[in-house]
């Protein structure tokens, strides 16, 4: 609810900063005001000390940001009368400052929905309030484009689009711009670093061995931080809820590779399932690896 009253003109007529970024959050996630004015606070979403607290994560949109929301409907009576018939929900599309490789981790989240905390160029967040007062991200889906990388130029720039769509316009009529303490940078910096991992040797049934790589994102350098086997998480399984990482040979971490145990309690895995891996330093997730099946 908003109150109309008359509240004056402020002395400076600077524009509102640009849109720079986007916290995408699990939908339903809440920060009280006094946490969302700080870095603490959103680290607690984006990179807590485990990988299954977080909710979260930051999207820079240094290379583009596109508002495409449609102009209001007006409607003109046989009477004469013209009025605002109907506001449309607001919709844009933002390129991802990442690499295509970090792009194709978002295939999952397409038409999903979430929540979306708005970052501004100076490091200020647009978000609405739930009705006890915490920030609550604006509510809406996310669409990625299933695509090859684009050729030349602009459309290099443009190769990572998230095309977002917002629900419910009471939400951007009551939004709130938060001063922050932290700048856009240090959001980023939060972020876990990203990591590849894929198989070398399928699983074998016999003995419940994969023999994994780990390497730096894009760039294809062995990665040599992931040498316990508590590290390497079980997230999903089709047919084996105790599956888990039991044993860990790291023998060969300097070139990125691990040979790892998974079982069902003490039976071998039986159909397909889902790891990833994690590096935690100082109670937050440094480093962590796209999703990867593993068959059976």
């Amino acid at each position: 609810m908003s109150t109309l009253r008359y509240a004056g003109n402020g002395a400076s007529k600077d524009f509102l900063p640009d849109v720079k970024g986007m916290i995408v959050l699990n939908k339903g996630t809440t920060t009280t005001v006094a946490l969302a004015k700080t870095l603490a606070g959103w680290q607690t979403h984006i990179n807590p000390a485990t990988s299954d607290a977080i909710v979260g994560t930051y999207i820079d949109l240094a290379r583009g940001f596109e508002e495409k929301t449609s102009a209001p409907e007006f409607t003109t009576a046989n009477t004469g009368l013209k009025e605002k018939t109907k506001d449309f929900e607001p919709e844009f599309t933002g390129y991802g400052f990442m690499s295509w490789e970090d792009y194709r981790t978002w295939f999952g989240a397409d038409a999903k929905e979430y929540d979306f905390v708005m970052v501004l160029a100076d490091g200020n967040i647009m978000a609405p309030l739930d009705s006890t007062g915490k920030v609550v991200g604006f509510n809406g889906r996310m669409f990625v484009s299933y695509n090859f990388p684009k050729a030349g130029g602009d459309g290099k720039q443009k190769a990572c689009p998230f095309d977002i769509m917002f629900n419910d316009v009471e939400q951007i009529k009551n939004y709130q711009i938060i001063r922050t303490a932290f700048e856009r940078r240090e959001l980023t910096e939060s972020v876990p670093v990203g990591i590849n991992i894929e198989i070398l040797t399928d699983y074998e049934s016999s003995g419940g061995t994969v023999v994994l790589k780990a390497t730096h994102r894009v760039s294809g350098l062995p990665y040599a931080g992931l040498t316990t086997y508590a590290q390497w998480q079980v997230v999903n399984t089709t047919t084996d809820p105790a599956g888990a990482a039991t044993a860990i040979s790291a023998t060969n971490a300097a070139i990125g590779v691990y040979t790892l145990t998974f079982l069902n309690g003490a039976a071998k895995m039986t159909g397909d399932f889902e790891i990833q891996a994690e590096t935690i330093t100082a109670s937050h997730v440094t480093y962590l690896s796209n999703v990867l099946n593993i068959p059976i």
